[in-house]
């Protein structure tokens, strides 16, 4: 568990706080200090011992959860997960192994965030236009720094921003219940390569819909954006060749200039 003695969190803005969270979660799980299989402490008690608010908290947990550090259990609490990830396997083995799940989930998804985007277009506020614009430029750093889990921490909450602030009805409830199941997926995804510059470029493609209140183009760019992720995981698992990927590193000729 988490020492009294424990360092707080390293000062940050406050909109950036739950990253260095999720940092700070995170290398405590890497180091073994939270081991595989514990309960993390109560949100009160972490709060205290991190310097930071539930809000905060909360929302570093969430991602956390859905890159697959932590796993949330209404009821009974927060618990690190064993870390079983694609790590050194070979993508196409993964893909090929778990391709069903893989379309299912793109599939449930493209069922409901596209329309989710649209409403967001709708019906937006500038906090939330803020909160994805620090969003899509905080993915594009740690594209450039290499920092692989930071690219799917940022993806995920990309994807949890425009699911929380769309409505709250079942829609949106629904997007969030399969969002909590993308995990695995959404790791091996991010390794495919030149899948994340494609990515940033089309986080921040659908940012701009959603700020110019564009409706019907958030809606297409984020349908494209699921069915391009899931028709190339598919080809990709489909090719007779099978090297090792590693995690790609920036590439400076994409760099915006």
């Amino acid at each position: 568990m988490v020492e009294p003695g424990e360092p707080s969190v390293p000062e940050a803005r406050p909109e950036q706080v739950w990253s260095a969270t999720v940092d700070h979660l995170r290398a405590m799980i890497d180091s073994g200090q939270l081991a595989p299989g514990s309960r993390l402490p109560a949100e009160r008690v972490l709060c205290e011992q991190l310097g930071i608010s539930r809000g905060s908290l909360r929302q570093a947990l969430r991602v956390l959860d859905s890159i697959g550090y932590v796993q949330i259990r209404a009821g009974s609490g927060t618990y690190v997960r064993e870390q079983e990830g694609s790590g050194g396997r070979p993508l196409r083995g993964w893909f090929s192994e778990h391709e069903q799940l893989v379309e299912k989930l793109f599939d449930l998804r493209a069922t409901v965030e596209p329309t989710l985007a649209e409403r967001l277009a709708r019906q937006h506020t500038p906090r939330v236009v803020s909160k994805l614009e620090d969003n899509v430029a905080e993915m594009e750093q740690a594209a450039a720094d290499g920092d692989m889990l930071r690219v799917i921490a940022t993806d995920a909450e990309f994807h949890r921003v425009i699911a929380g602030n769309a409505g709250n009805d079942d829609v949106a409830d629904l997007l969030r219940s399969v969002l909590s199941l993308v995990g695995e997926e959404r790791r091996a995804a991010l390794r495919l390569p030149g899948q994340i510059r494609k990515a940033v470029d089309e986080h921040r493609a659908i940012l701009d819909a959603v700020r110019r209140s564009d409706p019907a183009a958030a809606r297409e760019l984020t349908l494209k954006h699921l069915l391009d992720a899931k028709t190339y995981a598919h080809d990709y698992a489909s090719t007779t060749s099978s090297p090792l990927v590693d995690p790609p590193g920036p590439d400076p000729s994409t760099k915006d200039s």
